[in-house]
Parts: C-alpha cells; sequence; structure tokens
C-alpha cells in the first residue's frame, strides 16, 4: 500500500464525511468587473472525508474565546484544522473554498500539503466560520 492509500485509508477510517464547495461566478456585465447584481454565482460539491481537531479543542477554544470576549474582544473567533486526503480529489483546495460539515459552513484560511515528493499525501486546512 501506497503512502497516498495509506492517508486516505486512514482518514477515512478516522473522520466524517464533508464536502468541498467551489463557488464559479460569471459575470452579467463585461463592462463591470467588479460585480453587479446581474452576475451570476454557481457551486460545485466534492464529497470527501475529513478528519477534525479534536472536539475538546475545539470546547476549550470556546471557552477561552469566551473569556477574551469579556476582556479583550467583542468577536469570537472559531476555527479548527481539518486534514483532507489528496488522493481521488481532482484539485487541491484553495482558500476560495469552503468545507461543508452538515449545517456548518466553514472558510477556508489557509491550505497546508503533506507532499515529500511530488505527490501530495493529505492537504490540513486551517478553517473558519
Amino acid at each position: 500500500m501506497s503512502l497516498e492509500d495509506t492517508a486516505k485509508t486512514l482518514i477515512q477510517k478516522n473522520g466524517r464525511l464533508i464536502k468541498i464547495q467551489t463557488d464559479t461566478t460569471v459575470l452579467g456585465d463585461s463592462d463591470k468587473p467588479w460585480g453587479d447584481a446581474s452576475d451570476t454565482t454557481t457551486s460545485s460539491f466534492v464529497t470527501t472525508y475529513g478528519v477534525f481537531s479534536s472536539d475538546n479543542a475545539r470546547d476549550l477554544q470556546a471557552r477561552l474565546s469566551a473569556v477574551s470576549r469579556l476582556v479583550l474582544s467583542p468577536v469570537e473567533s472559531d476555527t479548527s484544522i481539518i486534514m483532507i486526503a489528496a488522493k481521488g480529489l481532482s484539485k487541491a483546495p484553495t482558500i476560495e473554498d469552503k468545507i461543508v460539515d452538515g449545517d456548518t459552513t466553514w472558510e477556508v484560511k489557509q491550505v497546508g500539503v503533506e507532499q515529500p515528493g511530488n505527490t501530495p499525501f493529505y492537504y490540513i486546512l486551517k478553517v473558519g466560520n
């Protein structure tokens, strides 16, 4: 079994189904490349498995964030790390994509890749909502 296969097997075994959402916008008016009400956006989805950072870490982050709201900032930031197997994906995730996990949609903030040679094994996404 190759390292790409091992990464995919372990992520499927320990992860859950998620969707990678890619939005494509078509300009309604080519004279207005900055955007217009007539622009149309279509979304495409790729279903794959993702392994999230532990729920305990997320709970701790939420508690710390609640304390920081009282002390430092009124804005709560919830972030997580997701590992996604590269094998089977037609393209690498980008910061323009979104991750759909059930009813939660995460914005991709940062993309890393584990690629010791020419072939990527898995992607590490830092996401927030």
